[in-house]
């Protein structure tokens, strides 16, 4: 069974990567969280499980700096992954 990871995020956290992050999504925070409630479902029906993996934007900055990866939503979801321990 696939795994599929999504961000856990505060609304607070959610705005500061929209700054921070290029192409993260621009929608507020609860239109992106109804989305990706979407998706989740969507991945579900699918058989798949869904992990949520908390991230703030120090760690996501510390990251990129450590790594010299570019702050953007690969980097961003790569690291989702990563974090979760895989």
């Amino acid at each position: 069974m696939a795994i599929q990871y999504f961000a856990k995020v505060t609304a607070s956290d959610h705005e500061v990567f929209q700054r921070t992050v290029k192409h993260y999504p621009a929608s507020s925070y609860s239109d992106w969280h109804i989305r990706e409630a979407a998706r989740m479902a969507e991945w579900r029906a699918r058989r798949h499980t869904i992990k949520m993996v908390a991230i703030t934007p120090k760690e996501f900055a510390d990251h990129c700096a450590k790594t010299g990866k570019p702050s953007d939503i690969i980097t961003f979801k790569a690291f989702l992954i990563d974090k979760a321990g895989f």
